[in-house]
């Protein structure tokens, strides 16, 4: 049996089979919630404060409580202790999205503020390390850490900031394979990460930088090694990694072999059952974007948490990204070739250290992806695109969020760096 295109029928059902008249959006915005000196918090204290804020349903796992989940808004816990997770959508746009963010935070804030913590608009816990006392009590993030040792435990310390967008049956190739191809300017324009354990260490995107090192075969995190050609040929490139674990009368059990290896053991599964173990195992392969057919979006990943005050920054860029893939791909086929993705992975690693001064293939580029992206947000007649001027702004600065932070830090020591990123 051709098992990927098999599962690739099964997978494009998610997506609409018409164009969209307007991209429904969503936004998952993680934040580190901290001590006033920085170090971890534990977030279970919140959710007292936070179910009495509005009607919420609890979501456990045994005794724990992993979410409080509402009509609009959606709190959960994530990998880390020390980290919240806020969801909100589908909105039909970015300012709907905007408002609803805002009111998730304020009764965030009123919560922490209760139990005199802080919330930081960052991507990573800036000062306790990633262990496995940090790591939420979940039974599948147990088994992972059982599989990938302890390099796994890094996410008990990241904070991304994701968005969706939602994509058609005859694009979804095209605008996953554009998103993956600009994950430089995302981390160049986005990285918030450049402080851990402290003190800086050494790059812009420490997420992106340790998230690469985990079981790395594959491209299984951050930018792919080439374009897809189709559905199957995105599934099929998953093949091969490492299945970390199979879900087995709702419990998870670490597997050792790939996803080729488990199809093999189990050639008379139906095509059904193949589906839900593959959607299980691609859940854990962490590109900068994925489609995904339970929602028929593309997410962004790439981003670190934005501050506050330009919290909406990463979504405008991805959104944009996303409803402009067509010009933005041929843009950077003009500049860069008919092949223009050995000249983005080059610069890829290059962008995580050093952001913004970090040098683009060709001058301009940067400026010619965001100017595109402004009119793909203006085309949707929505007001968006004025969530994308602060993108302008670090552009012409020749710095985002993790350069100024550092500035800020050797300026002010950890306190004053502290007090930046906090959210107010």
């Amino acid at each position: 049996m051709d098992w990927a295109s098999e599962l690739a029928g099964r997978f494009e059902r998610g997506f609409s089979p018409t164009p969209h008249v307007l991209r429904t959006v969503g936004r998952e915005a993680e934040y580190p919630v901290v001590h006033p000196d920085g170090t971890a918090a534990d977030i279970s204290v919140l959710w007292p404060h936070l179910a009495a804020s509005g009607r919420f349903r609890e979501q456990r796992e045994g005794d724990l409580l992993v979410a409080l989940e509402g009509d609009e808004l959606t709190f959960t816990a994530e990998v880390g202790r020390g980290t919240i997770e806020l969801i909100v959508g589908p909105r039909d746009d970015l300012l709907q999205i905007k408002a609803d963010i805002e009111r998730g935070m304020e009764a965030m804030l009123a919560a922490a503020d209760a139990e005199g913590l802080w919330i930081l608009g960052y991507g990573v816990q800036p000062v306790t390390p990633a262990s496995v006392a940090l790591m939420t009590p979940k039974q599948r993030y147990g088994v992972l850490h059982q599989v990938l040792g302890d390099a796994w435990l890094w996410f008990t310390a990241t904070s991304a900031d994701q968005v969706h967008a939602a994509v058609s049956r005859d694009e979804v190739v095209a605008a996953t394979n554009v998103a993956n191809l600009l994950a430089p300017v995302t981390v160049a324009l986005t990285a918030n990460s450049a402080i851990m354990n402290g003190e800086p260490v050494g790059v812009c995107s420490a997420r992106e930088a340790t998230m690469g090192a985990i079981h790395a075969e594959g491209s299984r995190h951050g930018m792919v090694a080439r374009p897809s050609a189709d559905l199957a040929d995105w599934i099929g490139n998953t093949f091969d990694l490492h299945f970390l674990m199979e879900r087995t009368n709702g419990d998870n059990k670490p597997h050792e072999g790939s996803f080729a290896q488990w199809l093999q053991a189990h050639h008379t599964v139906s095509v059904d059952d193949a589906f839900a173990a593959w959607l299980h195992h691609d859940h854990y392969i962490w590109n900068s974007a994925r489609p995904r057919s339970a929602h028929g979006t593309v997410e962004m990943r790439a981003p670190c948490q934005q501050p506050w005050r330009e919290h909406m920054a990463a979504s405008a860029l991805g959104v944009a990204m996303l409803q402009a893939h067509r010009s933005i791909g041929a843009f950077l086929e003009r500049e860069l070739g008919a092949n223009p993705w050995p000249a983005m992975r080059q610069w890829h690693p290059q962008a995580v250290r050093e952001g913004l001064a970090s040098d683009e293939p060709v001058p301009g580029l940067i400026r010619g992806v965001l100017d595109r992206c402004a009119e793909g947000l203006l085309a949707r007649g929505r007001g968006e695109e004025v969530l994308l001027d602060p993108l302008f702004d670090r552009l012409q600065q020749r710095c985002n969020p993790a350069q100024r932070s550092v500035r800020v830090f050797e300026e002010e020591g950890l306190a004053g760096f502290l007090r930046h990123v906090r959210v107010r």
